[in-house]
This record gives structure tokens, sequence and C-alpha cells, in this order.
């Protein structure tokens, strides 16, 4: 009976590719759906959820005001290029990683209590972020922006793990995308402010960074005493400081090391301040083009994770790495500030479409006992990548021009987005109709 055969085939086909593409809960087998005449409680984010971006929106407003002014610190007062710029990116995110690792390993031998460490590492971050003001020399700020990534090390996986508690299965997409919203809202607010100062107070870097303590030291606050840790009846283990691969889900390993390949094609955006200032950019230019990068990410982060939540989170992943992989193939055609304006635009859409969605995927892969070790083990390849990463796109930029550096961000792009849609999306699938089938 070959058309039986098939039918069947297909069928098989078709339940691969559905569940791969549907969120799970907490790493589960999808639920039943719920039939036609049933009442439906629709879930909703808790306040918490908005409480947290309130933080990051504030812990990001005094970022931006200090961040987008380093390149041009490296390239006039330091006398350093894009090398140096790429070493101190891709150290900062590295030391953060490698942190985070150790962190959300932490929250989850602390039983799942998470907001401790979130606090402390926002207080770090906000506490080394002003000592910027002190560097003479290109080594200095290679200190003082690791030491502030130690900050975001001890806070994101905890954080990340947090938000994964308190937010219903269904939602967790637009969760992130909320976070990721406020987050780039206060992007946008700190570099808007930071350019304002600096036009009509004639204010230098000095003076910005003496105002940016004050939304850090807000933030430490609000999270301290704003946010509610959801009771968990988990209880603390031992710290097992030992890494263990075996902690990671199969289905994660494969997704794990293709983040680390598009860590790659993640050119440090602050060489868009860089690149506008070889363009012949103010440095108040340069903050209102930071300004509108961040804003429109704003939008494309929550209208990311909302499509993710319906449709499935690889449903969005894998078009937003390929736009994510177009628009750095954008910048090579950028000759002019205005060219490099619009570049800019996409580019921001092109990469918040798909940002909290990569953080849903591991949130909903990890058990509740686990999910602060798979967010460290995912920072952790990130940073591990992001060192030669800056590396290389720095000497690319420095011996051979931005266009060249650029095309190979896009060329690494579109190869792991190649990996991601036919190698890690069929592997996942598989695995998750597996499960389903021991669990019945």
């Amino acid at each position: 009976m070959p058309n039986d055969t098939n039918a069947n085939s297909d069928a098989r086909k078709n339940i691969v590719n559905n569940q791969a593409l549907r969120p799970a809960q907490d790493g589960m087998p999808d639920a039943p759906t719920t039939p036609a005449n049933a009442p439906v409680n629709t879930p909703r984010l808790p306040s918490s959820i908005y409480v947290i971006g309130a933080v990051s929106m504030l812990n990001d407003f005094a970022t931006e005001m200090v961040t987008p002014l380093i390149p041009i610190l490296l390239a006039t007062t330091l006398a350093a290029g894009p090398v140096v710029l790429g070493l101190i990116e891709g150290l900062a995110n590295a030391v953060a990683s490698f942190v985070q690792l150790g962190s959300g390993r932490f929250s989850d031998a602390r039983g799942g209590k998470r907001k401790p460490l979130a606090v402390a590492g926002y207080l770090v971050s906000n506490l080394m972020r002003p000592l910027i003001v002190l560097a003479t020399l290109w080594w200095h700020v290679v200190l003082i922006r690791s030491l502030d990534r130690v900050g975001k090390g001890l806070r994101n996986a905890p954080r990340d793990a947090l938000i994964t508690d308190l937010a219903p299965p269904l939602l967790r997409g637009r969760a992130f995308g909320i976070h990721r919203a406020f987050d780039n809202l206060g992007a946008v607010g700190g570099a808007l402010i930071g350019a304002l100062v600096m036009i009509v107070f004639s204010a230098n870097l000095k003076d910005i960074v003496l105002l940016s303590v004050l939304p850090g030291l807000l933030c430490v606050a609000l999270l301290a005493f704003g946010v509610r840790e959801p009771v968990k009846n988990t209880p603390a283990t031992p710290m097992k400081w030992r890494l263990n691969w075996a902690d990671v889900p199969t289905s994660m390993r494969g997704y794990l090391f293709t983040v680390m390949l598009f860590t790659f094609s993640r050119t440090a955006e602050l060489f868009i301040v860089l690149r506008a200032h070889e363009l012949g950019a103010s440095t108040a230019h340069a903050l209102l083009l930071w300004a509108a990068l961040n804003f429109v990410k704003i939008f494309a982060n929550v209208g990311g994770g909302i499509l993710a939540d319906r449709y499935g989170r690889f449903a969005l992943l894998v078009p937003g790495w390929g736009l994510h992989s177009a628009a750095m193939l954008g910048f090579c055609f950028v000759d002019s500030i205005f060219t490099l304006w619009w570049a800019v635009i996409f580019f921001g859409f092109a990469m918040s479409v798909s940002e909290g969605v990569e953080r849903a995927v591991i949130g909903e892969h990890a058990g509740l006992e686990a999910r602060g070790t798979l967010f460290g083990w995912y920072y952790a390849l990130v940073g591990l990548a992001s060192i030669p990463a800056g590396l290389v796109l720095g000497w690319l930029w420095q011996t051979a021009g931005a266009v060249t550096a650029y095309g190979f961000a896009a060329a690494v792009g579109l190869m792991a987005t190649l990996i991601l849609q036919f190698g890690v999306v069929p592997r996942i699938a598989r695995d998750r109709v597996q499960s389903q089938a021991g669990s019945s």
C-alpha cells in the first residue's frame, strides 16, 4: 500500500517540523491542546517582569551615557585602533560570560534563589563603570571595562533564570522581548541625555560619567526592594564547581555551538560608533546615532517575542539570524553618514527581532533545578567565542578596512543560519518526539 506509506511518512515529517517550532513548557513535551468548547484562562505576565525591565532600563540608561564614548576616547585621547577596541569588547564579554557560568550554577545550588546575585551584579557594574574617567592608557580601559562586565556576569544568568521562573511558559518569548525592550529604552534615554548635555552644556566625558551614577544606583535599589522572587520548594545543594558538559541537555549542545559560531557575526556595536567617527561625525552625532539604533530595537524586541510565542521560537530565530547577516552585508556599502544612518536602522531591527527569542529557547529546555546552569553555559560559550571574534574583526578592520570586516561577519552569520535551519532544528525536533514517545 504505497499511498498509505507515503501518507504516514508525511505525517511523521509534519509532527517533527511543527513540534520543533512550538514552545515547550519547562523543557517538557507540549501540553495537550484545549478543546474548542473549554474555557480558556489566558495567562498574564506578573508585574515583577516589568519591574525587572525597569531595572534594566535604568542600568542601560547609566551604561549608554558612557559606553558609546569609549571608541572615541580610544581613537583620540588614548591613540588606540580597532584591534584594541576588538580586544576590549571581546575580553569584556568573555569575562562576563565566564562569571555567568558560575553565577548561574550558584543560583541553582541555592535552591533557585536568583535575586541576591542579580542585585550584587548591578551594584558591582555601577561602582566600576565611573572609574573610566581615571583611564590614561588603553589598558586601563581594558581593566575597567572588564571589572564592569564582572557585574554583568554576576547578574545576567540569575536574572534570566528569574524571568523564566516568573513568566508563564507560553509567554516566555514575550517576557524576554519586553525585557530587551526596556533595556533598549534605557539605552535610547542614556545616549540622548549624553548628547543633550554635551550640546547644551558643553560637558566633557567626566561630567557625563558622574551624571550616570544616579540612574545606576536607582536600578540597584529598585531590584532590591521592588521585585519579589517566587517561593520555590527546591532545597539548597552543595555547589559543584567542576563543570560538567553532561549537565547540558543533548538537544541543546548543537544549538549552543551554533550560537558560538554566530557570535563571529555579532560585531561589537561599538564599531558603529568607530565607523561614524571615521566618516567625520561629531561625538554628539555619534550619540544620536546610538540612540536611534536602540530606539528601533525597542519595537523589534517586543514584536519578536510575541511572534515567537505565537508561531514558535525557531520560526522566528532562523529568519532573524538571516536578517542579521543581511544587515552585516549592508554595512559593506556604507560610504557616508547618510548611508550609515540607514544601515544602522536596519541593523537595529534585524538584530533585535530574535534577540530575546535566542534566550527563550534556553529557558524552555531546562528544568527548574538546572535553569541557571544552562543559562550560564550559554553565556560562557558565547564569551569564549567573543575574544577571537573581537580580535578577528578588529584585525580585519585595521588591516583591510571596514568593508572586509563586515563582509566576514555577514558570511559567518549566513553559515550559522544554515546550520541552525538544517542541522539544529531537525535534531531538536527528533529529540522532542522521542521524549514524547518515551513518556507515553
